[in-house]
């Protein structure tokens, strides 16, 4: 009997990144920047040569990563969380091999009375949320 080996599972997670974003659908909303929390997923079809290797240029660098998004969201006034969910994603879809499955879930704390947790939006190419 032979034995097919399976490729393991691969993901890098960003988790709680703080953006300071200009977002909210009046106008006074949008003059200060607020706080708000993105966690992203990459899931890779094979696992970098970093696994091996260990060294940084055989995987993602996950600095460069932020520091892209923080420019991009730092430059643009957004209404709501799923355009900027939705830009987050383009963005790493354009710096990431076509393979990587991609999930970013941005978090916002407005100011409704009861709202604990904030209100976060998920876009992305994987359902197992």
């Amino acid at each position: 009997m032979m034995t097919r080996m399976t490729t393991p599972v691969t993901t890098l997670s960003l988790k709680s990144l703080e953006l300071a974003v200009c977002i909210g659908w009046l106008a006074p909303e949008q003059q200060q920047k607020q706080t708000l929390l993105a966690d992203i997923d990459l899931i890779f079809s094979e696992p970098p040569a970093a696994c091996i290797s260990d060294h940084l240029e055989d995987t993602v660098c996950y600095a460069m990563l932020v520091e892209k998004i923080r420019e991009m969201v730092g430059n643009k006034i957004y209404y709501l969380i799923e355009h900027l969910t939705y830009d987050i994603y383009q963005l790493l879809k354009q710096q990431l091999p076509p393979s990587t499955q991609i999930s970013v879930c941005v978090t916002k704390h407005p100011n409704v009375p009861g709202l604990n947790g904030g209100a976060c939006f998920r876009y992305g190419d994987t359902s197992s949320w």
